[in-house]
């Protein structure tokens, strides 16, 4: 019962809200922060049960892995024949860590929100809106089959077009919610593929023994594995399916924070994970998702290195994480993926909560137009400064430990083509970091402005998922002996990064600063004229975010525009021309047969009785009532008689 409540607390919470909302007014959010707490309050139950029944599962010996130990809840949704449907929710490590991400930092968002969103007109349907997204993805993660999973894979979709376009009224919104909608529907199909083919082949949609299903899927497993991903790339917004995500940037702050950093997008690297038993049985599966995510985590770390809008450095910079957890998925350990989406839940939510504070002081997201606002926002600025220097990858914040597990355990597994992309990852991340850092808070003021620091509703979760940027990757790290790892079954092997790799990712990490604080602290220029020069085609490119967009554009939206106004056309004129020209026809056809039924049909019916009135009539004026005419008349008939037949 505890599992259900968990997704049921939210849903609760959003029937009030969607029926009550603007009765409750200003404490419409008591009711979601209230439902999301109880949630959380129940993750955190499940993780104190999975960790006593682990820790005495290792005391008996299970060798440092996760034996088959969790809470599993399932009821039979529906019968087909003689075939029950069930459905189910479990809690085993994986799922619990996920529920304790999307409730413990989702409530912090939440309480941010209440400030944030104050005086929006529709306060209240906000909340409603976030609580039915904590159901759906609570569903997601902790759904014991890959139809009920589906059912919270769709639902978190509709969240996100409702959540995007919350602004409607402005056409950008408008359009980026139809923008992630459309474009996650299309990961959606290799999803909803791959789960047909499962159900087809296996007869199974439980995750049970996957390994199992992998054989039995045969010459299918490859093709199924990659639709599993392509799914997943849909919603981690992996190339070529990205494009949604930085133009999801429209939506309220809190929602980038919530759905697009800590939440929404990790599930499609929670997907893969949960599925990894498929992809081990097929190294070109698993090939295809470190290529994807190693492309990705690249490409958008290149873009993020060139935007001036806040909010797009953080939107490239969530895609190149996403890409690095992919990559770290693609090396066959789980836990490399999974630790990294923990911490960079953490310090992503509060770089994106930290811009909100910015845009909400100055009413724009231009970094080339701010500066100095150190001293005006010493909380927003300490807290954005503690996350960027966590995800730069600097011991020992939470970044730096979960970016050793990615290094560690793609250098043990992957070509060392793998190993020098995440590097030059870690460069520029903390390069472009370093460069939001300087340019929004420090040096001198670009415009003048009147920002000053928020309020204590939105300063107070900005400090704790403070907390949580600097520590949480301590879980993972020797120094708490690596329990983290222990929890989610990670083999003892890939907990010790070689002390070259160590230092070598340290190394590159402080040189990204260095150049960003030199470049944009100091205003030094880093390359001679005449290489700007030459580099500048490039840097247009790749601050074009390489035309992707415009691509896209023009390979796919024209031709399907031009082949739809075309289809319109033969529609008007040819489908709906015969359909108007049937009708036309039918509509003269009507008022010939109308004469004809009002002047022969009606007039002939009309006539006789006519005929029959006017001899009724004329019989009328015989019947008198007066004797005496009866007998005149019959006297003359008689006589009339006499003479006929003498």
């Amino acid at each position: 019962m505890p599992l259900l409540l968990i997704p049921g607390l939210p849903l609760i919470s959003f029937c009030i809200l969607i029926f009550f909302g603007r009765r409750l007014g200003k404490f419409a959010p008591v009711v979601s922060l209230a439902a999301l707490l109880g949630s959380f309050l129940l993750s955190l139950q499940q993780w104190k049960w999975l960790a006593i029944d682990l820790h005495q599962s290792f005391v008996a010996g299970v060798d440092g892995r996760v034996a088959e130990v969790f809470e599993h809840y399932v009821w039979t949704w529906l019968t087909l024949g003689d075939h029950p449907l069930r459905m189910g929710f479990m809690a085993d490590p994986l799922s619990v860590v996920m529920c304790l991400v999307v409730t413990g930092i989702g409530w912090l968002i939440m309480l941010y929100s209440t400030g944030y969103m104050k005086g929006d007109p529709r306060y209240s349907r906000f909340f409603a809106y976030l609580s039915l997204f904590f159901c759906a993805m609570l569903t997601l993660v902790l759904a014991d089959n890959f139809l009920l999973l589906y059912i919270g894979w769709e639902g978190v979709g509709l969240c996100s077009y409702l959540l995007i376009s919350f602004w409607f009224e402005k056409p950008a919104a408008a359009n980026a919610g139809k923008k992630a909608f459309l474009t996650t529907r299309v990961g959606d199909l290799g999803l909803f593929g791959a789960i047909l083919l499962i159900a087809k082949i296996t007869g199974d949609l439980s995750f049970a023994d996957l390994g199992g299903k992998a054989a039995l899927l045969g010459g299918w497993a490859p093709v199924v594995a990659v639709l599993i991903f392509w799914g997943a790339a849909g919603k981690s917004a992996q190339f070529p399916l990205h494009v949604w995500l930085p133009d999801a940037m429209e939506g309220p702050t809190p929602v980038s924070a919530l759905i697009h950093a800590a939440t929404m997008v990790a599930a499609g690297v929670y997907l893969v994970a949960r599925t990894l038993p498929l992809f081990l049985a097929n190294a070109q599966a698993l090939a295809v998702v470190a290529a994807v995510g190693a492309f990705t985590s690249l490409f958008a770390a290149t873009i993020a290195c060139t935007q001036t809008d806040l909010k797009r450095i953080l939107a490239y910079s969530t895609l190149s994480q996403l890409g690095l957890m992919m990559l770290g998925l693609g090396t066959g350990n789980s836990f490399a993926g999974m630790f990294h989406l923990v911490t960079h839940a953490w310090f992503k939510a509060l770089l994106f909560l930290g811009a909100g504070s910015v845009i909400h002081a100055v009413h724009h997201q231009e970094i080339t137009r701010m500066g100095g606002l150190w001293r005006k926002m010493p909380v927003t600025a300490g807290t954005f400064l503690l996350a960027s220097v966590a995800m730069a990858g600097i011991p020992p914040f939470s970044g730096y430990w979960s970016k050793e597990g990615l290094l560690t355990a793609i250098s043990s597994s992957l070509p060392p083509v793998y190993l020098a992309a995440a590097m030059l990852v870690s460069l520029l991340t903390a390069f472009y970091i370093t460069r939001a850092v300087v340019l929004t808070f420090f040096g001198a003021p670009r415009e003048e402005s009147h920002a000053h620091e928020s309020p204590a509703v939105m300063t107070v979760p900005l400090m704790v998922l403070a907390i949580g940027a600097a520590g949480i990757g301590l879980l993972g790290s020797p120094w708490l002996g690596h329990g983290m790892q222990h929890f989610m079954g990670a083999e003892a092997g890939h907990h010790e990064a070689p002390h070259w790799l160590e230092s070598a990712s340290v190394l590159i990490a402080s040189a990204g600063i260095a150049l960003a604080l030199v470049r944009y602290g100091l205003g030094w220029q880093l390359l001679p004229e005449g290489l700007r020069v030459s580099l500048r085609p490039l840097y247009r490119l790749v601050a074009g975010k390489y035309f992707v967009d415009e691509l896209y554009e023009l390979a796919l939206l024209r031709p399907v525009r031009w082949i739809s106004q075309k289809l319109f056309g033969f529609d008007a004129g040819v489908v709906d021309g015969a359909v108007n020209g049937a009708g036309e026809a039918g509509l003269r056809l009507s008022r010939v047969k109308r004469w004809v039924d009002e002047h022969w049909v009606d007039g002939a019916v009309n006539g006789t009785a006519w005929s029959a009135g006017q001899a009724g009539g004329m019989l009328r004026l015989l019947q008198t009532g007066l004797v005496q005419n009866y007998l005149l008349v019959a006297s003359a008939g008689a006589l009339a008689i006499f003479f006929i037949l003498r």
